[in-house]
């Protein structure tokens, strides 16, 4: 418990995911200087993140983008399903327009480039446990938010982006329908459905068109 102006107050719980061990040990030494702040908890996936996040119960999630595993928009949307859902702060080396606008549409509460300083930093894990949830941050440069779209047409769902992901991995129809636990039919309606929001002729141009505007991660061999 922190003392504030004579009163307690319970410190901020914050769960750290990266799948980089160094950059989350330096981060959780950093943020626990500050005695209103904790570290819960840290994960190297999504999967992961998850089932910690279920454990400790955090007020805040530093979320990095690109993990081994399940897609950051997978792992994003289960995390605010949570009851309590916690504020989810992605924390990523990608200045993208385009993967921020995904991920703050979705639910993220913050977008942080990870140039960004510590005291801004934790202004940001601060304000998101005062602000609504309709208020989002986000620190990028301004030429990098120029092409970001006014249209949201082409947004993936998380499933489509699950289906996606896998099919860009090589796997079969029937193979990404058991690594699901969907039909063949479902597979080939959200494959469908992603050509025709990206505007692809194919599977592979797809994947190619997904990949460039980093609506899927570049695949991790399993």
């Amino acid at each position: 418990m922190t003392e504030v102006a004579g009163t307690s107050v319970a410190p901020i719980g914050v769960l750290l995911v990266d799948d980089h061990q160094i950059f989350r040990e330096s981060l959780a030494a950093l943020l626990t200087v500050d005695p209103g702040l904790v570290v819960l908890a840290e994960a190297g996936t999504g999967e992961e993140a998850l089932r910690l996040a279920r454990q400790h119960r955090p007020d805040v999630v530093l979320l990095d983008v690109e993990m081994p595993g399940q897609s950051v928009l997978t792992t994003l949307s289960e995390l605010i399903a949570e009851e309590p859902a916690p504020r989810v702060i992605v924390l990523t080396m990608h200045e993208d327009a385009g993967l921020a606008r995904q991920l703050l549409v979705r639910g993220a509460s913050a977008y942080l480039v990870k140039t960004v300083g510590y005291r801004k930093l934790l202004s940001v894990v601060r304000a998101g446990m005062a602000e609504s949830s309709d208020v989002v941050t986000m620190t990028m440069s301004r030429r990098s938010l120029a092409p970001m779209p006014a249209e949201t047409s082409n947004v993936l769902s998380p499933r489509e982006v699950e289906v996606l992901t896998l099919a860009a991995r090589a796997r079969t129809n029937q193979q990404i329908a058991g690594d699901l636990e969907i039909s063949e039919g479902t597979v080939k309606r959200h494959l469908s459905n992603v050509n025709v929001k990206l505007g692809a002729t194919s599977r592979l141009d797809a994947v190619r068109r997904a990949t460039r505007q980093r609506l899927i991660l570049v695949p991790v061999d399993d």
